[in-house]
């Protein structure tokens, strides 16, 4: 059971707000340490500033009189202090007897407040009340680790608001620091900070590794010089900050893969208008399943891992994976930086090999050579987990024990369409029926696909839903397989199909996401 004490802790913890004197006192912070700091760190200098001064107040205040209790006694001349009532004051002048048979015997004390106006008070009361045993002074006991557990969340949350919007402080990475005192690093020395990297490929490389090739003041301190130089290399356009895992990593823009630096084409979705309103529970629930990067959808449980991929066509063909729902919360996606260098390790071989997170272009890239080694196929099941180094993702695939043939949908393009038709094809790792599509002729796809730049969703989906048809003896189509085939001649995330359907006098629901043509067309 809480006690009044902590009911008001939290209460003022929970209204908690910034303000200037928080951000005076980490000025004063910094110019004390001369060390940049995490805002984690910050979060609970605050915490640990406003406490003290919780204590200090509390303190001074109830030293202005004595704290009124309702059973005790009290004297003409007296100062009484009123916690309970926002910290009214005032000087008793009278006490007489009450009268209320309930609680007789007790007085009543006749109070000049400091404001002017009078005021009575029952004293001398028998019976148990809460204000004879309410504290008001936070407990002192109450560590600063405890409370952050408790708010710091929350706090440091607004603390970032405020800084961000304060000229005075400047973020580097993932730290903070005051801008006045940010030392200047010369052209010569940021040359120096481009060869680094040039020899080592592009990066990534640790900002301390650069500064080891650099002479620069020693009365500076080592964190201030860090600091200094990550923020120098911030300002200049040459180098992109790419770390995943709590430090800054540094590499050469021009000599990370042209996929990182441009959206490859197959990827590139044209937002394609549709009325929402149209789609039911089912389809809803249908796209949210997908996990598709363009999709409209807000993920606000905790995946559970590993996080499951059927990988589409136009990420097969990149070498790449969707950042989206599920996945989005698995990769390192820092807030500071749009792209991300961090480790992709084989869950089977323990090979490791570099993966890149382009965290507003909604990818990850870094696949395709691994696609091609597990001969892995459109439809294909992707597992992904984090691996136990920081800033190192697993990914696996559901084995067979040895290569063996299916019978799968193929298509093989045209000059002006897709022919669909069912074949045997050797498969090596486990896949989704619905969306699993043989695609020997990729670049001819892509081909066709770009003679259909111009076509409409309709046109597509109407050419991609006769030759599903086709392969059935229902004539069925699950909006999965139809998605995954769409998404061989356009990027389009699965709502704007559904909504064709929905919309649609020429498609009919038969319910689990399978649709015929109306009227058995």
């Amino acid at each position: 059971m809480s006690t009044n004490n902590d009911v008001n802790n939290d209460q003022y913890w929970e209204q908690f707000s910034i303000l200037p004197t928080d951000l005076e006192h980490l000025a004063n912070f910094f110019l004390e340490t001369e060390r940049p700091q995490t805002l984690a760190h910050l979060t609970q200098e605050v915490i640990r500033y406003r406490h003290q001064q919780m204590l200090k107040v509390a303190q001074e205040a109830l030293s202005q009189g004595r704290i009124y209790r309702p059973g005790e006694v009290y004297e003409v001349g007296e100062r009484v202090l009123f916690p309970h009532l926002n910290n009214l004051a005032g000087e008793v002048t009278r006490v007489r007897t009450g009268h209320n048979p309930e609680h007789e015997p007790f007085s009543v004390i006749q109070v000049q407040m400091d404001g002017g106006e009078t005021r009575e008070f029952a004293v001398e009361l028998t019976q148990e009340h809460y204000l004879n045993t309410a504290s008001y002074v936070p407990a002192e006991d109450v560590s600063v680790e405890e409370l952050a557990a408790r708010h710091g969340k929350r706090i440091q949350k607004a603390l970032r608001v405020a800084l961000e919007t304060h000229g005075q402080f400047l973020a580097v990475a993932h730290q903070w620091f005051l801008r006045d005192l940010v030392m200047e690093i010369s052209p010569v020395q940021l040359n120096i900070a481009e060869a680094v990297l040039y020899m080592k490929e592009g990066g990534p490389v640790r900002t301390e590794d650069i500064l080891k090739e650099m002479e620069l003041p020693q009365e500076i301190s080592r964190p201030l010089q860090l600091f200094s130089l990550e923020s120098a290399l911030f300002r200049d356009n040459r180098f992109d900050e790419v770390g995943p895992a709590g430090y800054a990593l540094w590499y050469l823009r021009e000599q990370e893969p042209q996929e990182v630096r441009e959206t490859p084409a197959l990827l590139q979705y044209m937002p394609i208008p549709y009325n929402r309103s149209q789609l039911d529970a089912q389809m809803l629930d249908f796209e949210r399943r997908i996990d598709d990067e363009w999709s409209d959808v807000a993920y606000d449980d905790v995946a559970e891992e590993p996080v499951t991929i059927v990988l589409i066509y136009p990420h097969w063909r990149s070498g790449t994976l969707p950042l989206a729902g599920r996945v989005s919360e698995l990769f390192p996606t820092a807030r500071i930086t749009d792209r991300i260098r961090f480790t992709f390790e084989d869950g089977r071989t323990g090979e490791t090999f570099p993966g890149w997170v382009v965290r507003s272009r909604r990818y990850v890239y870094g696949l395709g050579a691994w696609y091609e080694a597990n001969d892995v196929g459109v439809g294909s099941y992707i597992d992904l987990r984090q691996g136990e180094d920081p800033g190192t993702i697993v990914v696996d695939l559901r084995h067979v024990r040895a290569q063996r043939r299916e019978w799968l949908r193929t298509v093989t393009p045209t000059e002006e369409r897709l022919l669909f038709e069912v074949t045997r094809v050797p498969v090596s790792c486990q896949f989704d029926e619905l969306a699993a599509v043989a695609v020997n002729q990729p670049e001819a796809v892509d081909d066709l696909a770009a003679q259909l730049r111009r076509a409409s969703l309709e046109t597509l989906l109407e050419q991609a839903f006769s030759g599903l048809a086709g392969l059935s003896l229902q004539r069925a189509v699950h909006a999965r397989s139809l998605y995954s085939v769409l998404n061989l001649l356009r990027r389009v995330p699965p709502a704007p199909v559904l909504a064709v359907l929905a919309g649609s006098t020429r498609y009919v629901s038969l319910g689990d996401n399978y649709w015929a043509y109306r009227g058995g067309e």
